[in-house]
């Protein structure tokens, strides 16, 4: 191999070490979550996140998308974040009203 062949191949492995992939199955997925294995499977069958089994496979395991994911946490984070906002505002105004 050349100088420049295995530049390429070692951009194209660090490319792989450092990207998780897309599609995870169901273990991936819960370390990668930190969301449990039944809460994964009811978020997918409830559409909220994106998985499904795979049933080319005989034991039909669960695969769930990574981008997906991301998203329900993002989601909930912005939720979480109006949530305590909204109970700042109004524990201000309950204290404003005492004075």
């Amino acid at each position: 191999m050349t100088g420049p062949e295995i530049d390429i191949l070692a951009a194209k492995i660090a490319e792989r070490i450092t990207t998780p992939a897309r599609w995870m199955k169901l273990s991936q997925a819960v370390i990668y979550s930190s969301i449990g294995k039944e809460r994964l499977i009811d978020l997918a069958k409830a559409q909220k996140i994106d998985g499904f089994q795979d049933l080319d496979l005989k034991s039909k395991p669960w695969i769930f998308d990574r981008d997906s994911i991301d998203s329900y946490r993002a989601d909930q984070f912005s939720k979480n974040i109006r949530h305590e906002a909204e109970e700042f505002a109004l524990d201000f105004m309950e204290k404003l009203r005492i004075s």
